[in-house]
């Protein structure tokens, strides 16, 4: 069944679950803003923006607050993804509304899934992480949607995160990051192994002598 849906367009993916903040200035987006704040709206739609072309597959996203006013109308604003949608039709306007609108259906997601395969995929992911300067820890792990908490965190370039976003079932989600880990990692490890030759280089060296005895 298809419904109207208030959109945002933006140069960003956003996965259910997930926690967006956000700096408004234009005007029809302060409007939007506004009507959510005022429960006139309750949600809004993020279709992804990826090389200059909006996609037909986003994210349906709920206000959590404004965490700032600006006295020039601008505001700072904490935003969470939902649930993942599919737009039949882009509209010049929600309703009466400043800003634009889709007709979209929403896209049922199957949250189940393997528990060996999602131990195998908690396991790359930390080594991931251990190869990196600055770790991602994963708060309040839920594995049912374990594949979009550990995306924007994982290397994926932007089409391989509109897949993922693509992608209905969290069982396939998982094996796609689980291949794209093993793809990554063979490289990253040798990465790391040539950082540690090249910071050895630098250090003074206490080393056993070869003894060896003449022939």
């Amino acid at each position: 069944m298809s419904m109207n849906l208030a959109i945002f367009p933006l140069e960003l993916i956003v996965f259910p679950g997930e926690q967006v903040n956000l700096h408004i200035f234009e005007q029809r987006y302060r409007d939007l803003f506004n009507d959510l704040k005022e429960g006139v709206v309750n949600h809004f739609g993020i279709p992804p923006v990826v090389d200059n072309k909006i996609h037909l597959l986003g994210t349906r996203i709920r206000l959590v607050d404004i965490a700032k006013h600006y006295e020039s109308g601008e505001m700072d604003v904490i935003t969470e993804g939902v649930d993942v949608f599919g737009v039949i039709n882009f509209l010049d306007h929600y309703e009466d509304k400043s800003y634009a609108g889709a007709e979209i259906e929403m896209m049922e997601n199957d949250p189940s899934y393997n528990l060996i395969q999602f131990n195998e995929l908690q396991d790359l992911y930390e080594e991931f992480q251990s190869l990196l300067t600055q770790r991602k820890e994963i708060e309040n792990v839920k594995p049912e949607i374990y594949s979009y908490q550990i995306a924007h965190y994982s290397g994926l370039n932007k089409m391989q995160k509109l897949n993922l976003l693509a992608d209905l079932e969290e069982e396939e989600r998982q094996q796609m990051m689980i291949t794209h880990f093993k793809e990554i990692m063979p490289s990253m490890r040798n990465i790391q192994e040539t950082q540690k030759r090249i910071i050895a280089n630098g250090h003074f060296k206490n080393l056993k002598s070869f003894k060896f005895q003449k022939p």
